[in-house]
Order: structure tokens, then C-alpha cells, then sequence
């Protein structure tokens, strides 16, 4: 047994909400998968604060990718704010990736989280969006995200890159490929992976099968559950399984990565080999900064905000952020010319 399998234990307050949660469904018809959760997102945002709106500049870009056109949306905070008063032209950049199993969600899913973080951290936070499994499968998520991230990076002097679940293995893998790029050697300075998806369901090492069990231990888990992740997989890489731009646990080395801040969740299918990678990387010299909550599922702090769990891993989630800011994320801003 995983000597994380304590972790699966459910915390008494997801216990209280856990029936709320509907039963897990495989999807059938992928565009009406993405209609929902679309039409879930719009509610969400509909709810929000009026405030949400002050003290930044929002905007979207349409930026030329392989023969198609691909978004992105900034996020840049006024100057001279009552709630940031300073003299900066140029400010941090944080690119960051949406989840949705490779195959859904849009810059809407996290538009009023990169709102206040903007606002809060004072930092400039560009959502970019990329095209989707089944009909678009490995490497074109991948290579949708990088390209954006490349035009970032010619607006930009330095950047961090944050992803969300699957949006966290797109992460990994651009943070990993911009290493070998020489536009883009040493210009990522730090990584956030939340609740990242790094190795696939079919390709676990024999070297690494008893520090990897969290994929059967938190198999009937809420909201991602084994099979849902195995049918993600499954529609994202197809025979790529074992490419490390797929699994980039599988990486030959690590050593050179940006520092990292990775945050896990106890009750997550994903969590065993998040917690791998945080020991690979430290192997490697990689700083690190973990976070863990024992006891929750995957997407927990998006379905019951108001939990207490949830409003620590907001205010983690800017800890995190802030500490790759000291170690040296500095002077870059998004350029909001034409």
C-alpha cells in the first residue's frame, strides 16, 4: 500500500458536502460535454462580484497558429490603484492553462481568478487557449499553447507558467520543451502546477509502480475519477503515451527546470505521481514549494469555493505564486501595443 494512502481519507467537511456532488458520467457526444461545462462556467461568472470588472485592463487577442486562429486574454493592472498604488510599467507575467481534460474549456474558466490575481499580486496574466481532443489529439494542445506562449515571450522579458489538471501537463511539457528552445532558454522562470496530470494511466514505469497508487486507491474519487482520467488520456495522446511531452515525468532529466510550486490534492487519482515529480525535481536541484490537501478530490475548490480548504488553497495558490516572485520572476510585462 502507498504510504500516501491516508491521504484518501476523506476530510469531515468534504464529507458534509460530498452528496452534492453528481456521479461521475463518461462523455459521449464531446461537443455537448463542452456545451455543458460552458454553460456551467457561464453561470459562475454571472455570479460574481461587480468589482471583479476595476482596476485592470482586460483584452483579447487572435494570434495566427498552424494555419488557424487561436485566443488569448490579458489581464494588466491599472497603475495608481487605491488597491496598488506604485509606478510600474512593467510587471510580472504569468501564462496560464486552463483544464478540462484536453478535450474541453475556454479563457472563461479561470477569468475572474486571473482578475484578482492581477489585481492582488500586482502581476500581468495572460489565459491562452488551444484546441481540443478528440478531434484535434497530441501534439496540437501542446503546440497551440507553446506558440502563444512564444508570442508572450516576444512581448515579454521574463514569465512563469501556471496550469490547472490537464492544463498542468501542458504546463510541465511547455516548461520542459522551452529548455531545449533557444528563444525561449531561460526566459521561464517558475512553474505552477495545480493538481497536474503527469504521467499517463498506460505507461507507468515498473521502476516507479509502488510509489504510484493513488490511480487505484482514489478510483471511485468525486469529480475526476480513474476512468474519466484513463478516457482523457486516452483521447489526448492516443499511441504517445510514453512521449515525455505527454508524460513529462518521463522526462531524461530535469535538471535546469525553473523553480516549482505544485499544489496536490489527497482524494485526486493524480496524486500519486505529482508527488513523484516533486521528488524528481528536487533530485535534480529544482527548488520546490508543495502544497497538500488531504482528504479532497480533484476540483474541489471549484465546485464549494466557500469551504475552508478552499479559501487556504486560494490563499496558497497566491503564497505559491509570490515566492516564485522573489526568486527572481521580475520586469516583465505583456506589451499592450498593437
Amino acid at each position: 500500500m502507498s504510504q500516501y494512502a491516508y491521504l484518501s481519507e476523506p476530510d469531515p467537511k468534504w464529507a458534509e458536502v460530498a452528496s452534492r456532488v453528481p456521479p461521475t458520467e463518461l462523455p459521449k457526444d464531446f461537443s455537448q460535454y463542452r456545451r455543458g461545462l460552458a454553460e456551467a462556467v457561464g453561470r459562475s461568472l454571472s455570479r460574481r462580484p461587480l468589482g471583479i470588472h476595476l482596476n485592470l485592463t482586460a483584452r483579447q487577442w487572435v494570434l495566427p497558429v498552424d494555419g488557424t486562429l487561436n485566443s488569448v486574454r490579458t489581464y494588466v493592472p491599472d497603475r495608481n490603484t487605491l488597491l496598488g498604488a506604485d509606478q510600474q510599467d512593467r510587471y510580472p507575467a504569468l501564462v496560464w492553462i486552463f483544464g478540462g481534460g484536453w478535450c474541453s474549456g475556454t479563457l472563461d474558466n479561470a477569468d475572474t481568478l486571473l482578475r484578482s490575481l492581477s489585481v492582488d499580486l500586482r502581476i500581468s496574466c495572460v489565459a491562452v487557449d488551444y484546441r481540443k481532443a478528440p478531434e484535434h489529439p497530441f501534439p496540437t494542445p501542446l503546440n497551440d499553447a507553446y506558440a502563444s506562449l512564444k508570442w508572450v515571450v516576444e512581448n515579454a522579458q521574463l514569465i512563469s507558467i501556471d496550469g490547472i489538471s490537464t492544463g498542468g501537463n501542458l504546463a510541465a511539457a511547455m516548461v520542459q520543451r522551452a529548455m531545449n528552445d533557444p528563444d525561449l532558454r531561460g526566459k521561464i522562470t517558475g512553474q505552477v502546477l495545480v493538481t497536474p496530470a503527469l504521467l499517463s494511466a498506460s505507461t507507468y514505469p515498473v521502476k516507479f509502480k509502488d510509489e504510484l497508487l493513488s490511480l487505484e486507491q482514489n478510483s471511485d474519487a468525486s469529480i475526476l475519477s480513474g476512468e474519466l482520467i484513463r478516457l482523457f488520456w486516452e483521447i489526448y495522446h492516443g499511441p504517445h503515451a510514453s512521449n515525455p511531452e505527454v508524460s513529462p515525468l518521463l522526462a531524461a532529466s530535469f535538471e535546469g527546470l525553473p523553480r516549482t510550486y505544485i499544489q496536490i490534492n489527497g482524494m485526486d487519482p493524480l496524486r500519486d505521481e505529482a508527488i513523484l515529480y516533486n521528488k524528481l525535481l528536487r533530485e535534480a536541484g529544482v527548488p520546490t514549494m508543495v502544497d497538500m490537501y488531504p482528504g479532497f478530490p480533484h476540483g474541489f475548490h471549484e465546485h464549494f469555493p466557500d469551504l475552508t480548504a478552499s479559501r487556504r488553497q486560494s490563499r496558497q495558490l497566491r503564497a505559491g505564486i509570490g515566492w516564485l516572485l522573489r526568486g527572481g520572476l521580475l520586469l516583465a510585462q505583456l506589451a499592450t501595443t498593437e
